[in-house]
């Protein structure tokens, strides 16, 4: 419903773009002017007609607070299909697109989250943010369903270890962020290591182990006070004795990639190293392997033994023993 005082029809530059039999405009338009005016066909809302999903609020609150930043900027168009109510014309001479504003002119094909970030933006900071946005024109109700399942389809996020690999170069890692790359790049140039070939540093691949399950697994040892208390030669020192270690006593290394098995053996690394220094007084990589050697004894390729929780049990059950460490003897 077009409020009292403000013009009912309104117009702004766009620029028109044909593909197949397909037209839709380029354009951006003031939250406040675009979001009163758009719906979102909710699949609770409407069982037989409904396509999207439901909101996350907190996603948009997050989305809200990004704006919100100096820094913060989305250049990912919203796309919208005008309604027939909308009566959205085009104008060849002066480039521009006029609408009706009416309650529901469009509908949300894509971006209902940033959509829902920009407004929320406007409420709880009174920053009236520009949308971008691609508007369809004359599209069937299936048209728009094969489209949102087009977009939702086709589209390939990028790869979580690449995001990761990046993070230096956009400046936004953390001081966790950064000891964990520097400890992967570190194991990743050691050429002693077998297990150095089987990282791949920037994208999931079959067979190897990538940031993202390096960073699950090696995080809960940075947990533990043995390795706060190291510098980062030394903590470098002792991660690689340890993966030494167990490429020493296992007779399938290949196992070193299996998600389950790499993380339930950090998640034991404390507890490992502290038996070695009590046992041997060092945690070098021979006394270490004295260590974990029971841990190769038993059978991971056991159907029972599949998930994460199930290969931490085994291979705790493996280990005992606790003692108080001095990093001078690492």
């Amino acid at each position: 419903m077009a409020t009292k005082g403000i013009k009912k029809f309104v117009s702004y530059p766009c620029l028109m773009i044909s593909q197949n039999n397909h037209r839709f405009f380029l354009t951006s338009i003031p939250v406040s002017d675009i979001f009163p005016h758009c719906f979102v066909s909710s699949r609770d809302a409407d069982n037989l007609q409904g396509f999207q999903r439901q909101l996350s609020k907190q996603r948009a609150e997050d989305i809200s607070k990004y704006l919100n930043q100096g820094s913060g900027s989305i250049p990912t168009n919203i796309v919208l299909s005008a309604q027939e109510g909308a009566k959205i014309v085009y104008s060849s001479k002066n480039k521009t697109i006029s609408f009706e504003r009416i309650d529901k002119a469009f509908l949300v094909l894509d971006g209902q989250h940033r959509l829902w970030g920009y407004q929320t933006c406007l409420e709880q900071f009174s920053k009236d943010h520009r949308v971008p946005l691609s508007i369809y024109e004359n599209l069937t109700r299936a048209e728009e369903t094969r489209l949102f399942i087009d977009i939702n389809t086709k589209q390939i996020g990028v790869p979580a270890a690449l995001l990761l690999d990046i993070k230096q170069l956009a400046q936004i890692e953390s001081e966790r962020d950064t000891t964990l790359r520097e400890l992967f790049d570190g194991i990743k140039q050691n050429p002693d290591l077998n297990f150095s070939g089987m990282l791949s540093p920037a994208k999931s691949v079959a067979g190897k182990v990538s940031r993202v399950t390096f960073n699950r697994a090696v995080g809960q040892a940075l947990d533990s006070s043995i390795l706060q208390g190291l510098d980062k030669k030394k903590r470098l020192s002792l991660l690689t004795n340890y993966l030494k270690a167990y490429e020493n006593v296992l007779d399938d290394q290949k196992l070193l990639t299996r998600s389950a098995f790499l993380e339930a053996i950090f998640d034991v690394f404390e507890q490992a190293i502290r038996q070695s220094l009590l046992s041997h007084k060092n945690a070098k990589t021979e006394s270490i392997q004295k260590v974990i050697s029971p841990i190769a004894k038993y059978s991971y390729a056991d159907t029972t033994l599949r998930s994460v929780g199930e290969v931490k049990k085994a291979v705790r059950s493996a280990l005992a023993g606790s003692v108080s460490i001095d990093p001078n003897m690492l």
